[in-house]
């Protein structure tokens, strides 16, 4: 099995623990040399294998294993997978994408905006992009997310979607909003809002 099997399977456990997904939910992605490699669907996250990662074309179509000549066609990609091909046809420099529910930033992004409330925030996932609430798998979804413009996309009443150029900075990422969401609702419990001025925001994103 190639690397990108591998790294897929090393970040599904590596969510998982972090506890931004639960079940089958969620899903993972790297651009290839001329190919995509997906998480499969129904499979929960934590007990992936490389086998079960699927590798489609650019539209969406499943491969064979370049490896072992099997075709994959019984294990369905990602129900999300034209999700993901929307953003790597909108950003070339997109090479990982990681797809995940954590608790506070899918609440707290649906509700209101996720503003940066610490430094650390401010320089690595602000902006953050917005997408109404849609059906998950759905070409309409896709759409949307395609449109988006920052690396960190929060779906409404749904989860949140971060791109970058590697898997391991996926997962900083998401470590961050979770956190930053986290923060925001404590702050609200003790009535208050404590952001950082816009300002300075620009300065550090």
């Amino acid at each position: 099995m190639n690397g990108f099997r591998r790294d897929i399977v090393q970040c599904g456990k590596k969510i998982v623990d972090l506890g931004l997904v639960k079940a089958t939910s969620g899903n993972i992605s790297l651009r290839g040399d001329n190919s995509f490699f997906v998480t499969p669907s129904g499979y929960p996250l934590s007990s992936l294998s490389e086998e079960l990662i699927v590798e489609v074309d650019s539209h969406g179509n499943v491969l064979y294993s370049a490896s072992s000549g099997a075709c994959y066609e019984k294990i369905k990609p990602s129900m999300e997978t034209k999700l993901h091909l929307a953003v790597y046809n909108a950003h070339p420099t997109a090479k990982a994408i990681v797809h995940a529910h954590p608790l506070y930033a899918t609440i707290i992004g649906t509700i209101t905006e996720i503003k940066p409330l610490t430094y650390e925030a401010a320089a690595f996932i602000y902006p953050i992009d917005y997408v109404p609430p849609v059906l998950p798998g759905t070409p309409e979804l896709a759409d949307y997310v395609g449109k988006t413009q920052a690396k960190v996309i929060v779906l409404k009443n749904h989860g949140v979607v971060v791109w970058g150029e590697t898997l391991a900075e996926c997962i900083f990422r998401m470590q961050v909003v979770e956190e930053n969401a986290e923060q925001i609702f404590v702050a609200k419990s003790f009535g208050k809002m404590p952001e950082i001025p816009l300002d300075e925001v620009l300065k550090l994103s």
